[in-house]
Order: C-alpha cells, then structure tokens, then sequence
C-alpha cells in the first residue's frame, strides 16, 4: 500500500470513512448526555449503566445469541457434511442440481422467505416458537457455511494427505477424523461465524416466524422505532462492536502465532 499511487490511497481512505464514519458517530453518541440523538449535551456513562440494569434489553440480546449460537452449529454441521458430500463424492447424479438448491435460500428475497416459511408451519400445524426460529433461520445460513467450507475440502483434494493415510491403512472414517477435519477446521469455524453474523443481525424472516414471546434484539430495536431509539441502542452497539473487534484481534494474534 505504500507504493501505491496517492488517488489508490484516497480512494480507499474515502471507502473507509464512508463505512465507518457512521459506526463512530453512533459510538460517540452512546456517551451523550441528552435523550435524543440530535446534539451533544455532555459526556455520560448513563446509558450503559441503563442497559446493564434493562431486564427486557438482556432477555432480548439472551435470545439472539441463543438463536444464532444454535443456527451457527447447525448450519455448519449440515455444511460440512453437504460439502463433504460435493467434494469427495462428485460423480452422484443430481450434484448440480443439489448444489444449486443449496443457494437459493441465499439468493430469494427475505420477505418471500419469511411468508414461505410461516406458510409451510402454518400448514404442517406447528407452533411458532424459539425453535421454528431455529429451523428457519438454518435454512438461509447454510448456503454460507456450506460455500465456505466447500472450497477448503476442494483445496484440499488437490492434496494426498487422505490418500497417504487410507494407504497408510486408515478407514475413510478415520482419514476424515484425523486428517480432513483438522485441515478443514479454520473454514468449519469461519463458515460458523458467518452464520452467527447472518443470523444474529436478521429482522425480516425472523419477524414472520417468530412466536408469541419471542424476541429478538433487532425485533426490539423495531418495536423502539415507533417512540424513538434512545442511546441505549448505541450503548448496545458499542458493546458488540467492541467485542467483536477484540474477537477479531484475538483470531488474529492465535492464527500469527501459529
């Protein structure tokens, strides 16, 4: 970046300022003193203690985490096996049309996918609850595990290793445990943090099925729009934009290391 030409650099500082310029406005105003969000009054740690002693925020920020905890293990469970299944069995007819299958919860508009999946509980006579919450919000985040963890077992079948360890005598059970796994571990974790972030930040589909008593946080930030956002929201943001930059910064020193 440094040789790079003076109009590259630029661009790229005007890029950056217009993606997170926002976030530090929002951030700056999580410590302002007045109730609205229109001019800085003074500086205050009031809304954190506000959002620290909020029960309906905690139950809220419980329920998002638990609903995108459970869809990232499952979405990368169910991804790992579909993209175990594309890679090292390619010859199985329909691949293409399974492949394909695979990505249209990622591509069909939200609202489409929200009726469609509050239709088919609706007609199978399920309750909507936590865990048509869970199922739902599987169906779109498994297109992004799979995707990521595809390409890592089809980087790693240009290799030998599980040819080296079934001539070795392994199983394909045990090649796949004790050598495929661990290679294919950093793309699991990330096609699971992906899923957390897809599922974590979703409203539309979530809105359509979620059950009498179940909210989530942007459901919540929703239902504020309509007597206006206080700073507790920018207190919330802060805090989860903090933990995730020390998240990134921990992957980073631990993958540096290695």
């Amino acid at each position: 970046m440094r040789r790079a030409p003076g109009w590259l650099k630029a661009y790229c500082g005007g890029i950056y300022t217009f993606l997170y310029l926002p976030m530090g406005v929002m951030m700056a105003f999580s410590f302002n003193s007045a109730h609205r969000n229109v001019a800085w009054a003074g500086f205050t740690f009031r809304w954190y203690v506000k959002l620290f002693h909020d029960a309906q925020w905690a139950q809220a920020l419980g329920t998002s985490l638990e609903l995108a905890v459970s869809a990232a293990v499952i979405s990368a469970a169910l991804g790992l096996l579909a993209s175990y299944a594309m890679a090292r069995h390619s010859d199985f007819r329909g691949k293409r049309a399974y492949a394909s299958l695979l990505n249209v919860p990622m591509m069909m508009p939200e609202v489409i996918l929200g009726v469609g999946l509050l239709t088919f509980f609706v007609r199978a006579h399920l309750r909507l609850s936590f865990w048509t919450l869970v199922v739902s919000h599987v169906v779109f985040c498994l297109p992004y595990a799979t995707g990521t963890i595809r390409a890592r077992l089809m980087s790693l079948k240009q290799s030998s290793f599980e040819e080296a360890a079934m001539d070795l005598g392994a199983t394909e059970w045990q090649a796949f445990k004790r050598v495929t796994f661990p290679l294919a571990w950093p793309a699991i974790f990330s096609g699971a943090v992906l899923a957390f972030t897809v599922s974590f930040e979703d409203f539309v589909t979530t809105f359509f099925v979620a059950g009498i008593g179940t909210v989530t946080m942007p459901i919540k930030i929703y239902s504020m729009m309509k007597f206006g956002i206080t700073p507790e929201v920018n207190a919330l943001a802060t805090l989860l934009l903090l933990l995730t930059a020390a998240g990134l910064l921990a992957h980073y020193l631990l993958a540096g290391e290695r």
